[in-house]
C-alpha cells in the first residue's frame, strides 16, 4: 500500500490481519514415553483484526497475557509478517519497508532496554545520533529538553548498571525519541517503575504528542497508564473486542455508581433491594447501583436516616470497568 490509500489523518491501518504459528506440545498425559514425543499444534495469535489509528493520538492497547498484543505490535514494526491481511504504517509496509520505517518509529520495551549496561546513557544517545544521522543542533536541543523534562541531568553520564529502574526507563525513552519519530510503540514502559518516574514519563508522552504530533501506541497492565490515552483497543484471544474512547467503554461497562455506606446497623438494613453488594466489612458496605437509584426517594431516605453515619458516591474506577470487561469475555467463551 502507499500513502494514496490512506486517509490523511490516519497513520496506522490494520486490515483483516491474521497470524498463526506452530508449536510443539507434549503428550505427557498419555505417559512418560509419549511425553517425549511432541505433536505440532497450530495456534492463532491474531484473528482477522482491523483497526485504524489517527496521527497524534495516544492509544492504549489492552488485553490479558497471551491475548495477541505483542504479536500485533511485532507485525506493525515489521519484525514478523501477517499470514493474511495488510498493515500500513505511515504509508509503508512494515515488513517490506522495514529499514525505511525504522527511521520513523521508536520502540520502548519495558522488559528489554536498549542501553549498554556498563556504559553511561550518553554513549547510547550519541550512538543514536550517528545511526539516525541527527544534526548536531537538533540532537543537543532535543537531548537538553528531555533531560530537563525527565530530571536526568544528574543521571545520564553515569553507568547504566548504577541507575535505578526508573532512571533506566526514562533514559530508554530518551534514546527512542531523539530522532523525533512519528510513531512510538511503548510496551509496558512503566512496569516496576517508581511513581515520580511514571509521572515524568507520562508528562513526556503528552508533551511529545502536543508539541510534535507524535503518535503513541501503549500496551500496559497498569490502569493509571491508560488515563492519558485518547482511545482504548482491547484484544482477547487474538480478536478485537473493543475499539473506542474511555467514555464509550464506561457507557458499556461502567454505567453504574458505587455507594459506600457506613453504619453500625448494617445488618438491619436490606441493601440488596437497592443494588448489588460488592463488599461488606464491619460497619461498611459497598454497593453497585444504577444511576437512577440516586434519585430514588426510598434510597435517599435510607442514606439520610438516623442509622447511617456517613456515605459516599463515586463512579466506577477504570480498573473495575476493565475487570468487568475481561469477565464478560470469560462468560462468552
Amino acid at each position: 500500500m502507499d500513502n494514496n490509500n490512506m486517509d490523511n489523518n490516519t497513520i496506522i491501518t490494520v486490515d483483516k490481519v491474521l497470524k498463526k504459528y506452530t508449536v510443539n506440545e507434549s503428550n505427557s498425559k498419555k505417559g512418560f514415553l509419549n511425553g517425549l514425543r511432541r505433536k505440532k499444534v497450530t495456534k492463532i495469535a491474531v484473528r482477522n483484526v482491523s483497526l485504524s489509528i489517527k496521527k497524534g493520538s495516544i492509544i492504549a492497547l489492552l488485553g490479558k497475557n497471551g491475548s495477541g498484543k505483542s504479536t500485533l505490535i511485532k507485525m506493525m514494526t515489521g519484525i514478523i509478517y501477517p499470514d493474511k491481511g495488510h498493515i500500513t504504517v505511515d504509508g509503508l509496509s512494515p515488513y517490506n519497508d522495514r529499514k525505511k520505517l525504522a527511521t520513523r518509529v521508536g520502540v520502548v520495551l519495558g522488559a528489554h532496554g536498549q542501553l549498554y549496561w556498563n556504559l553511561p546513557a550518553i554513549d547510547t544517545f550519541n550512538f543514536m545520533k550517528s545511526m539516525y544521522k541527527i544534526p548536531e543542533v537538533e540532537f543537543n536541543k532535543r537531548l537538553k529538553s528531555y533531560l530537563k523534562l525527565l530530571s536526568l541531568n544528574d543521571v545520564y553520564k553515569k553507568p547504566v548498571r548504577t541507575m535505578s529502574l526508573g532512571e533506566q526507563m526514562k533514559c530508554n525513552f530518551v534514546a527512542s525519541m531523539l530522532h523525533n519519530p512519528k510513531i512510538v510503540f511503548l510496551d509496558e514502559p512503566t512496569i516496576g517503575v517508581d511513581l515520580p518516574s511514571k509521572s515524568a514519563l507520562k508528562e513526556a508522552i503528552i508533551n511529545a504528542r502536543d508539541n510534535s504530533g507524535t503518535t503513541f501506541l501503549l500496551t500496559t497492565h497498569i490502569v493509571e497508564d491508560i488515563e492519558i490515552a485518547d482511545n482504548v483497543i482491547v484484544i482477547d484471544k487474538g480478536r478485537k473486542k473493543f475499539d473506542g474512547t474511555k467514555k464509550e467503554l464506561e457507557k458499556i461497562f461502567g454505567d453504574k455508581r458505587i455507594v459506600e455506606v457506613y453504619s453500625s446497623k448494617i445488618k438491619q438494613i436490606n441493601f440488596k433491594s437497592y443494588g448489588r453488594i460488592l463488599l461488606e466489612k464491619n460497619d461498611m458496605i459497598r454497593l453497585e447501583v444504577k444511576p437512577s437509584m440516586l434519585k430514588n426517594k426510598k434510597f435517599l431516605t435510607m442514606l439520610n436516616g438516623k442509622y447511617i453515619s456517613d456515605y459516599r458516591v463515586s463512579e466506577p474506577h477504570l480498573s473495575y470497568i476493565l475487570s468487568k470487561l475481561y469477565k464478560s469475555f470469560e462468560n462468552n467463551k
